[in-house]
């Protein structure tokens, strides 16, 4: 299970001047269970957070099978809220960091996989622990040279919630929309094969757009 970490959600806040628009923090994680990944509230840090040994305390009693890294957690609290500039990451990097791009944006896996257009399969969970796994990341590499190459030639729908992740993070809605619109839908052979042939028709066209010089 992955460690519980930082969400900033907005609420009001009131003042001398009336209320006003604020960020929070809380401390939260990620379960999967039968009705797929969702996101646990475990505590409220407020808009001034920061660790105590009461805060420690507290949840160690509220939840002693937790194990939360306290050290991550300041650190996290300490820091200026910034993002990973996802334009700049390789596609592989994007792959490995699906997670931590969520959680950058207080958002569960469940989350991201509906903004993309996932309302079903939980494949956006199974991408990620595929790639949590270090003997597979390894293996892929050897084998195709690349994460999202391996995935692109053997598992088109898996490199295609990557592509469309890259469109979501950098905030290519148009595309994205497009994308996912034109994926064809149903549940026969026929439809299967659309799906495929439009998996790597895409991927293919955006992989050469990628080779193309400046």
């Amino acid at each position: 299970m992955a460690k519980p970490y930082i969400k900033w959600l907005e609420e009001d806040e009131e003042g001398p001047s009336g209320s006003r628009r604020v960020r929070a923090a809380w401390l939260v994680r990620d379960l999967l269970d039968e009705l797929g990944e969702r996101q646990e509230l475990l505590a409220y840090l407020g808009t001034r957070p920061r660790v105590t040994p009461v805060l420690q305390e507290e949840l160690a009693a509220l939840y002693p099978e937790v194990e939360v890294d306290w050290m991550l957690v300041d650190r996290a609290l300490s820091a200026a809220p910034g993002r990973l500039n996802v334009a700049a990451l390789s596609d592989d990097e994007l792959a490995l960091a699906l997670r931590e791009l969520s959680n950058e944006r207080g958002m569960s896996l469940m989350d991201l996989a509906l903004r993309l257009g996932y309302g079903q399969r939980q494949i956006l969970p199974e991408v990620v622990r595929l790639l949590e796994n270090v003997e597979n990341v390894a293996r892929f590499e050897r084998t195709s040279g690349s994460i999202f190459e391996y995935l692109a030639e053997k598992h088109a729908d898996y490199a295609f919630l990557i592509y469309k992740a890259r469109l979501f993070f950098e905030g290519d809605e148009e595309t994205l929309a497009r994308v996912t619109a034109a994926e064809p839908r149903g549940f026969d052979d026929a439809a299967w094969r659309a799906r495929r042939e439009y998996w790597h028709g895409t991927l293919a066209a955006y992989r050469a757009l990628k080779r193309r010089p400046d």
